[in-house]
């Protein structure tokens, strides 16, 4: 192999070896070699220092410097020389030591012809080259470990033992250096459930040499830190191929998991508030519906008041005439007076029915009167008569004797109980038995229902006597989340055209206007239960 033309200084002090070193250099053939020659380390220093030379020829033991220290000086002055140290056969170990310093190979002296020579020098050369290159790989792929803050870069061998690790991944761990972290394993930096899952991980990229890219992981410290990585893994083999462990790269994405989960957060809030805006739309569209029936309520009122004064006096014109007709035309006639006698009775309950509509459909403020509740519970049955008999519902009474009067409104606690009684018959749409039960008892606050205590306890106390209605039903009964808005105004559930919310909350205001109270409850039984006390007589 030809070698290049190749400028090497000789630093030897004994003359007899420099011209052996001459003498074989004229006989090597391959390449042409420029010798500088220095007895001295001063000079081969300042020569190191003003020319160019490929190779160093050295002898250790120079008038002004011995052993190890003369390869220390000339690695110092010259980093960038591959160096080959002359030694005698009695410094072999030496010569040794000396590569280990630095040098790239030694000669010993006397033994060497021209082709060991020049291949000395040439290997000393290469091997240099090859030094250097590895050691500027090995540069790069430090700075490259230790230059990536949010990266973490470690080798594991097959036992899952680090082999080597990087800054950032020591920091991560805790450790205040990267080789704290050797010839440990996951077991000791990580809880045992994250570091059970890393081990399969790795097990499995070993047996099947297929790598893990780009993994998202949820990391658990010992001291009981949390983060998110994206983690890639990947074989690690061998000069021979062979696996001999994995190396990774770990990369934290905590802020990016949180900012990730607090996106899902306000997607989640954002697609609740769009539910609730449009529940509140279809609210505010039932809410303007029942406003509207409810104002055509009121101007039916107002109609069915000004079509029973209409109606009214044209009735009293009838029961006149049918008197009248009685009394001069038909006498004794036992059948005719039959007839007539119907005729009255119908006029009557038309009457009847005028005079309610009239009460009813009145607007005034609260005129109370002692007033005894089982007859108007009864008058107020007769009223919905017709809604009973259309729900084929039975009413079944109760009544307490020797009931106080209350000091009441009548009209408004009919509403009540007109309310009351329909809202019953609607709960039983296949019929049943509307049971109405009156008492007096001694007040107790553990007897009133959970959910009415507060309100009743404003209005009584331990010890006062209360009038007691108690309407039941076996109807449908009542779901727990309707019992909670149930006198809230506006709140039915009936479909729309069918109610319009304001009834039982118009009925409570009734009622606690006249210084009572009223509870609705599911019954034990099946249906619902509800409760109205009343302050009777003083």
């Amino acid at each position: 192999m030809q070698m290049p033309d190749c400028r090497v200084l000789l630093v030897e002090d004994d003359p007899d070896q420099v011209v052996v070193i001459k003498v074989l250099f004229a006989r090597i053939t391959t390449g042409h070699l420029i010798l500088e020659v220095a007895d001295r380390l001063s000079i081969a220093l300042d020569s190191l220092a003003n020319s160019v030379v490929d190779v160093i020829l050295l002898d250790l033991s120079l008038p002004d410097s011995q052993g190890l220290d003369t390869v220390i000086k000339v690695r110092e002055c010259a980093a960038a020389i591959p160096i080959v140290v002359l030694t005698g056969r009695e410094d072999e170990s030496l010569a040794l030591d000396a590569i280990n310093h630095g040098a790239q190979d030694y000669l010993v002296k006397g033994t060497v012809d021209g082709g060991l020579l020049a291949r000395s020098i040439r290997y000393a050369i290469q091997r240099f080259r090859a030094e250097r290159t590895l050691m500027a790989q090995r540069h790069r792929q430090r700075l490259l470990m230790e230059s990536i803050p949010d990266c973490r870069i470690y080798f594991k061998d097959e036992c899952g033992r680090f082999l080597e690790v990087n800054m950032a991944l020591a920091k991560h761990s805790g450790l205040d250096d990267p080789q704290e972290a050797i010839g440990k394993t996951d077991f000791d930096l990580f809880t045992e459930e994250h570091a059970e899952s890393a081990a399969k991980d790795e097990q499995e990229v070993m047996r099947s040499g297929r790598p893990i890219v780009g993994k998202v992981e949820k990391e658990t410290l010992r001291d009981g830190r949390i983060s998110w990585a994206l983690t890639t893994k990947m074989p690690l083999h061998g000069e021979d191929g062979r696996t001999m462990g994995i190396f990774g790269i770990s990369r934290d994405i905590s802020e990016l998991k949180q900012s990730e989960e607090k996106l899902v957060e306000m997607n989640a809030r954002l697609t609740t508030a769009v539910g609730n805006l449009l529940n509140l739309n279809e609210e505010l569209k039932a809410t303007q519906l029942q406003l509207i029936q409810a104002e055509k309520l009121q101007s039916l009122g107002q109609m069915a008041a000004s079509v029973a004064h209409e109606v009214k006096n044209p009735l009293a014109i009838l029961h006149m005439g049918i008197e009248c007709l009685d009394e001069h035309f038909f006498g004794n006639n036992g059948q005719m007076n039959m007839v007539v006698s119907e005729m009255k009775n119908a006029v009557v309950r038309a009457e009847s029915v005028i005079r309610d509509m009239l009460d009813y459909s009145s607007a005034r403020d609260l005129e109370l009167r002692p007033v005894g509740v089982n007859s108007l519970i009864s008058q107020t049955l007769r009223f919905v008569r017709h809604e009973l008999n259309r729900g084929r519902v039975t009413a079944i009474t109760h009544f307490a004797e020797d009931l106080p009067s209350c000091p009441l409104d009548a009209p408004k606690i009919e509403q009540v109980f007109v309310n009351v009684f329909v809202n019953a018959c609607h709960a039983m749409p296949n019929g049943g038995e509307l049971t109405i039960d009156t008492s007096q008892r001694i007040f107790e606050m553990d007897q009133a229902e959970p959910d009415a205590r507060e309100s009743e306890s404003a209005r009584f106390k331990a010890g006062d006597k209360v009038v007691v209605v108690e309407v039941r039903d076996n109807g449908t009964g009542i779901p727990e989340e309707t019992l909670q808005k149930i006198f809230d105004p506006f709140f039915t559930t009936k479909t729309s055209g069918n109610g319009t919310g304001l009834g039982l909350s118009v009925v409570k205001k009734i009622i606690e206007l006249h210084g009572g109270s009223i509870s609705i409850a599911n019954a034990d039984g099946g249906g619902a239960r509800v409760t109205i006390m009343l302050k009777p007589e003083a």
